[in-house]
């Protein structure tokens, strides 16, 4: 593959290939976007243009590794020719040999690229903004794996063209500047007041022995030098630059047996951090600096934590910290403040799941509701005027980085999509954002007998593209699970061990929250899906690929299963202003009844070995069980260590939303797949007696865990698992705001 690309932008025959973005653009159409594999895959073919390229070569050049079933080449052709979109044929096949680019291939220089983004705009503007189907989920930060990119950018050209075409083309489509690339995931940036800096977390694997340090570099593509130095096993994370400059603040955690973690401080011209405060590691909490310098601001942690959910203020002097006088309610989890350039206000986000913006002045008092998305956000922050506050949420299946005027309340869109967690400097109008490409597999792998190690890992229906969430029918013969190996965000459904057998749900679009909820027959299953601007809970019948809407009385349902048989359904929807609650409803007809509520629910399950449900709530740490009619609530575990043992949590700090990915349910008892003790899939029981929580590591690699799903007949967990990374930070100028 080509290691060093004369340009990011290559012309195949009438298209425009746009390497960076993923992006295919014919004739002025609307672009296409592909895969990570399916970029590769046409850069090998570019390289031998004209020459046959056989699929072996390309299996080991972009599968390098891996063993993937012969059908990932297939796929990822059949996805370039689709974008390619050209009456001939541009990619030849070459029976039993491999592929051919019959397509010339002209590499275009900064001024044909800039004259090609200000014709094409015009034409393509409108279609551009739609939310491009792509595979991604709500969850942790980052994953902590390593994976290195093959592309290098040319430093000059891309950021002058960077430069041009956003500040003040008018391109609706902004291009940005992807400004790292090392081995590694690159994580939480942070720019420097007036914009000319970088300072960001970089995991670094080092003989297995992993730690994080704080690297700082320009906003262009260039070697990072480290800011801080931890020892191996120490994390230094979200870092947040002083409004002067000259400081640095970030946390520095060590997990595990001796874990700690501390707020810690270091000035950005380098040198020793110092410790200002503790906090805990499995609830760290996003903060930012009061304009003066002396204040820092706290929202909840994602964890929840009773009497910690609100905001709260700390005086760096005086080491002192107090919780900010202003309407909350007990269940509202208030996330990531950050206060207004001129100090007078503190924007953030309510709520998760369905999460939205809110304003309150930075004295206290009534908070007001900025924004009704009802959204997964991801960061916020404010642009240098005051006037504006930009953040990234899903629109449709994939996080784009949106633009709230503040005082219209109007959102619009920056055109950067699959950015996360921006941060704008306080006095130039420039972003820097985390990209995040890391595919996602499906696994399996055999729960062992006690005292035996697990076996090794079984891939599971490889593609080119990302699958997660699994879900496998109750006789372990079916499997539920979201995919875009085809290009879109679909629901496929298929019989283990017949790869013959998969096949999309046709007429229906998955929200990629919660994975689908099977009927204790195996015939139907429930999921949330897309019902115009809105989401519905439908009912799906694998067999016969039917979709039926079903009507709730009230809320927009954020997840659905069944309580034992299929007349009674447990459905998780929304109560007001972002806040989640539980509702037990009973078949009557083609109508349903409700029958019990509990509030602040965030996702539960029917747990068949004691025929109670298990839920977690949005504001309170812990797996929480009632009785099959919601009553007799109560905290069942948690979720701490075995009393003297070695693990302080058995889940990260991802809040519920990492616990509900990670919890199993069966006849046979309840589980998670914790974190802990040097691993990152570890089988733990729930509730278990003194010294028997902790079980055998299931997969040793490094990555992050999206989703599981238990067959207790077969003792088979099902998975989706990211052991690579393409995670990496990117910059951009913020384009004019509208009038």
């Amino acid at each position: 593959m080509l290691q060093t690309l004369p340009s990011q932008r290559v012309r195949v025959g009438e298209s425009i290939v746009d390497v960076a973005a993923r992006e295919i653009t014919t004739g002025g159409g609307a672009p296409h976007r592909v895969s990570l594999k399916a970029i590769d895959l046409l850069l090998v073919l570019i390289e031998h243009a004209g020459k046959v390229v056989s699929r072996e070569t390309l299996l080991e050049t972009v599968w390098p590794d891996t063993l993937p079933g012969d059908d990932v080449v297939t796929q990822a052709v059949a996805q370039l020719r689709k974008a390619l979109g050209s009456d001939e044929p541009c990619i030849e096949t070459i029976a039993k040999h491999g592929y051919r680019l019959l397509a010339p291939v002209q590499w275009l220089d900064l001024a044909e690229t800039v004259q090609d983004d200000q014709v094409q705009t015009q034409a393509a503007s409108a279609a551009t903004t739609r939310a491009r189907p792509a595979l991604r989920i709500a969850g942790a930060a980052a994953a902590l794996a390593a994976l290195g990119l093959a592309l290098w950018l040319a430093i000059g050209a891309d950021r002058e063209r960077a430069q041009k075409v956003a500040g003040g083309s008018g391109d609706d489509d902004p291009p940005f500047l992807k400004i790292t690339s090392a081995p590694g995931v690159e994580f939480a940036p942070s720019l420097s007041p007036d914009g000319s800096q970088v300072v960001y977390s970089a995991y670094i694997d080092e003989a297995g022995a992993g730690r994080t340090p704080l690297m700082l570099q320009t906003t262009a593509p260039v070697e990072p030098r480290p800011l801080t130095h931890p020892a191996a096993g120490e994390q230094d994370v979200m870092s947040a630059w002083s409004p002067d400059g000259r400081r640095i603040a970030f946390y520095r955690v060590r997990r595990g047996a001796g874990g700690s973690c501390h707020l810690m401080m270091v000035a950005s011209a380098g040198g020793e951090p110092h410790p200002v405060a503790n906090c805990e590691a499995d609830r760290l909490r996003k903060f930012s600096w009061r304009p003066d310098g002396q204040q820092l601001v706290f929202g909840a942690s994602n964890a929840g934590q009773p009497g910690v959910n609100a905001i709260e203020v700390f005086d760096i002097a005086a080491g002192t910290s107090r919780k900010l006088d202003y309407t909350h309610a007990a269940s509202d989890l208030d996330l990531a403040p950050v206060y207004s350039p001129d100090g007078r206000w503190i924007a953030f986000q309510r709520n998760v799941s369905r999460g939205d913006l809110w304003l309150v002045p930075a004295a206290g008092g009534q908070p007001e509701r900025l924004t009704r998305i009802e959204s997964n956000l991801y960061g916020l922050a404010w642009t240098p005027d005051g006037k504006s506050i930009v953040f990234s949420a899903y629109r449709g299946q994939e996080p784009s980085l949106l633009r709230l005027d503040v005082q219209s309340r109007r959102i619009t869109e920056l055109g950067i999509v699959n950015a996360r967690f921006p941060s704008v400097a306080l006095k130039d109008a420039s972003v820097a954002f985390v990209i995040e490409e890391a595919p996602i597999s499906l696994y399996r792998v055999r729960i062992p007998a006690q005292g035996e190690p697990a076996a090794s890992p079984e891939p599971l229906f490889p593609s080119s593209g990302s699958e997660l969430l699994p879900s496998v029918s109750p006789d372990g013969r079916q499997i539920m699970f979201v995919s875009d190996r085809t290009g879109e965000v679909r629901l496929w459904w298929g019989e283990i061990g017949r790869a013959s057998s998969l096949r999309p749900i046709e007429n229906f679009v998955p929200f990629p929250r919660h994975p689908a909820a099977w009927s204790a027959d195996g015939t139907t299953a429930l999921a949330i899906g897309a019902d115009g601007d809105n989401e519905a809970l439908y009912e799906i019948t694998p067999a016969t690929g039917a979709v039926r809407k079903l009507a709730l009385p009230q809320g927009r349902p954020t997840y659905g299963a069944y309580l034992a048989g299929s007349g009674r359904l447990l459905v998780i929807s929304d109560r007001g202003a972002g806040r989640l609650g539980l509702t037990l409803f009973e078949r009557q007809g083609q109508e349903l009844k409700a029958l019990a509520s509990l509030d602040d629910v965030a996702v539960a399950r029917f747990d068949p070995s004691t025929q109670q449900v298990v839920f977690f709530r949005n504001a309170s740490w812990g797996l929480w069980q009632a009785g099959p009619d919601l009553d007799g609530p109560r905290l069942l575990d948690d979720l701490h260590a075995d009393p003297g043992g070695t693990m302080p949590r058995i889940v990260p700090s991802a809040g519920f939303y990492l616990q509900s990915r990670r919890l199993v349910t069966s006849g046979r008892g309840t589980w998670i797949v914790g974190a802990g003790d040097g691993c990152n899939m570890r089988w733990i029981a729930v509730a278990a007696p003194e010294g028997g929580r902790s079980g055998p590591c299931l997969d040793p690699r490094g990555g992050e865990l999206t989703g599981v799903s238990y067959d207790a007949g077969s003792g088979w967990l099902y998975y989706s698992y990211s052991t690579q990374d393409a995670s990496d930070i990117g910059w951009a100028k913020l384009p004019a705001a509208p009038h």
